[in-house]
This record gives C-alpha cells, sequence and structure tokens, in this order.
C-alpha cells in the first residue's frame, strides 16, 4: 500500500489552478560566482525552505536591529535585510561573524520610487492636542507621550497604523530619504544582496537603476519586491525580465501581499499567497518559466501551514517582518533565541517534510 499523506490545506481563492505536477527539487549547485553564504541563500531558495528577516526598509534603531538579527541569526536564517545604512550595515556584519550557526547573507532595501515602505511619519505639533490616541497604534514604541508627543524616526518604519487614530489629522506619512546613503550600502563589502522596492513596477525605472549601480551591484543577489496587482501583467513580466536582462546573477522576486501589516490573523499572509500564483499565472500563461518566488506582508506563524498546501509549494520561501521582530522584541537574549528558532524551523524544516511528501505523490500545484 501507498504511504498514507494528511490532506493539507487549499488555498480557496477561486484562482484557477495550474495543473503542472510539482518537479523534483533541483540540485544546489548553482553555476554562478557566489560567495559562500550566497550559495547557501541560493540553495534555500531552491530548496523551497528560504525564510529572512525583514528588518525593515525604514527602521534604522540600531540596538533593537543587532537584537532581533542577532536571534534569528542563532535560528539559522538565510537572510536578514536591513534599511540602507552604514551603521546597521556595519552592525549586522558583526553579528554575523559572531554567529554559531551558518553564515547568513545581509541584504539590504532600497526604493525604486516612492514606495510605501520607505516613508516616516511627520508630526504637526500645532495640530496635536495631547490625547495619546496614536501610542497603542504603533507597533515600534515610536510614539512617547511623557511630557509632549514625541516621535523616535528610528524606532518608526511607516507603517502608517497611527494615522487613523489621530482626530486633528498631527500625523502625515513622508518619503524616507535614502537617495544619499544608497551609494554607502552597495559599496559596503558586507553587503551581498540587495531588494529593490517598487510602487509602480516600471521597467525603464528599473533599467535605469540596474545601470547607473551596475557596478556596485554586479556580484549581488538582487530581489524584486513588488506588488502585482497593482500593474497589468505584461508590465509585470517585462519588469523581471528587464533585471533578468541586465544583471549578471539570477534574480528572485519576494510578492508583497499586505506590507506592514503586522497582523497575526489566520488569514493575514492570503494576499500575499493569492498574489504569488497569480504571478506564476502569468508567466505560465506567457510561455515563460517563472522566476523563483517567495512572498512577504501578513506573513505569521499560521503562514508556514498554508504553504504546505499543494498548490503553494512553488513558493521558494518568506520574508516576516513586523510579526518576527515582535515575536522577539522584548525578550531576554535566550528566550529570543529560543522563540526566533520555533519560528524558522516551522518554514525551514516543516516545510522540507511536506515538499518530500507532496513530491512523492506527484502532487500537482493546483
Amino acid at each position: 500500500m501507498g504511504q498514507h499523506v494528511e490532506p493539507r490545506p487549499s488555498f480557496g481563492y477561486g484562482v484557477r489552478a495550474m495543473s503542472l505536477p510539482l518537479t523534483p527539487l533541483p540540485k544546489p549547485a548553482p553555476p554562478f560566482p557566489f560567495s559562500a553564504a550566497q550559495a547557501r541563500m541560493w540553495e534555500a531558495l531552491l530548496q523551497r525552505r528560504f525564510f529572512k528577516l525583514i528588518g525593515g526598509g525604514s527602521f534604522t534603531q540600531a540596538d533593537k536591529t543587532a537584537a532581533v538579527s542577532r536571534a534569528y541569526l542563532s535560528a539559522s536564517a538565510d537572510c536578514i535585510d536591513i534599511a540602507p545604512d552604514a551603521t546597521l550595515i556595519g552592525l549586522v556584519q558583526q553579528e554575523i561573524e559572531n554567529s554559531q550557526s551558518r553564515s547568513a547573507v545581509l541584504m539590504v532595501s532600497v526604493p525604486l520610487d516612492p514606495d510605501p515602505h520607505f516613508r516616516k511619519i511627520e508630526l504637526s505639533k500645532p495640530d496635536c492636542i495631547q490625547c495619546g490616541l496614536c501610542l497603542p497604534a504603533c507597533p515600534t514604541q515610536a510614539i512617547t507621550l511623557p511630557d509632549a508627543l514625541d516621535i523616535s524616526q528610528d524606532l518608526c518604519y511607516g507603517c502608517g497604523r497611527c494615522v487613523p487614530t489621530c482626530p486633528t489629522d498631527a500625523l502625515h506619512l513622508l518619503p524616507f530619504q535614502v537617495e544619499s546613503q544608497i551609494e554607502a550600502a552597495l559599496s559596503h563589502p558586507a553587503t551581498e544582496a540587495v531588494e529593490i522596492h517598487s510602487h509602480y513596477v516600471d521597467p525603464y525605472m528599473l533599467e535605469a537603476f540596474l545601470i547607473r549601480w551596475q557596478p556596485l551591484l554586479k556580484n549581488k543577489l538582487i530581489a524584486l519586491c513588488f506588488r502585482p496587482e497593482t500593474v497589468p501583467a505584461e508590465q509585470m513580466i517585462r519588469f523581471v525580465q528587464t533585471a533578468q536582462q541586465t544583471h549578471p546573477l539570477p534574480i528572485f522576486l519576494q510578492i508583497d501581499g499586505a506590507p506592514m501589516s503586522g497582523n497575526d490573523h489566520p488569514e493575514a499572509s492570503r494576499p500575499a499567497l493569492q498574489s504569488a500564483l497569480q504571478t506564476r499565472l502569468a508567466f505560465e500563461q506567457a510561455g515563460l518559466t517563472p522566476p523563483i518566488i517567495t512572498i512577504s506582508g501578513g506573513i505569521n506563524q499560521h503562514t508556514a501551514t498554508l504553504l504546505q498546501a499543494p498548490e503553494a509549494q512553488f513558493i521558494a520561501g518568506v520574508g516576516m517582518g513586523t510579526m518576527a521582530r515582535q515575536a522577539v522584541w522584548n525578550l531576554s537574549p535566550e528566550q529570543a533565541a529560543l522563540k526566533a528558532h520555533s519560528i524558522t524551523q516551522a518554514f525551514q524544516h516543516g516545510r522540507w517534510h511536506a515538499l518530500e511528501a507532496c513530491i512523492a505523490t506527484n502532487c500537482t500545484t493546483g
């Protein structure tokens, strides 16, 4: 008798299922000039067990970034993604070097255009009535009210949760300017990967960016982060092809579902899962091989279970931000390491067993 395999959850989106069978896991040895850390990260992507800690494109608080990175490095995270800040890069580089586990790739996030991941809250003091309604909305305790309302720009990462709580419209989201920091971040020897965030998903803007920074990007892995539902499929495909044709190393996608949502609801990651499925379908309908696809936005402890669905087996991994940081935020170093380990293992080892079972039974992605 065949081996019994427990049924796995389904997306339940109403998206047309794809009938292609899931192919065996690719061989991990890539024919590219990778560093040792890049090769390990690429192997995790190929084996569809990739886990990335997202520090936040606008989050620049040094001590907390170092502490959270330390916890997830001890839990064998494959990548640490942080703001393009030289101080943060140096701190995370030191944490990676001090880590007893296998090396992780240090990634910096940069904006291609006015992307919502790169913004900060500005307070209009004349309009503020010191009511304090915004304080509990902030996931990083960036807003305080000792005597007068104050906002720590280092702790703020522009999620915008506080804005609708203000009765006098004293809080406004403004772009977080990182242009002057990009060159230093890309030229730092510890930076081995770059994530390019885009709201407009404009192929021409991407081509100009890649050409401009080509000397500093040529030996780095590149991820493209965007929300595919905001643009036509043809434009999204051209956007990806622009990177594939311009950059010498392979690229992968981070499909964003509900960015900076900080939500632990069981359904929070469904938008990301659905968008990833639609992205793959768009490439296949165009007769093209889909790139490696990861997901972010709304990722939480429930996502690992959803990724065991047969139609989710093509997803190479996740980038987890708010919920990963909050899970270890106020814990002791020992407790933080244990909590981080429980989170990463659910995605790395739990996902691996689901993939093996799916391949063994020749399950399909639909």
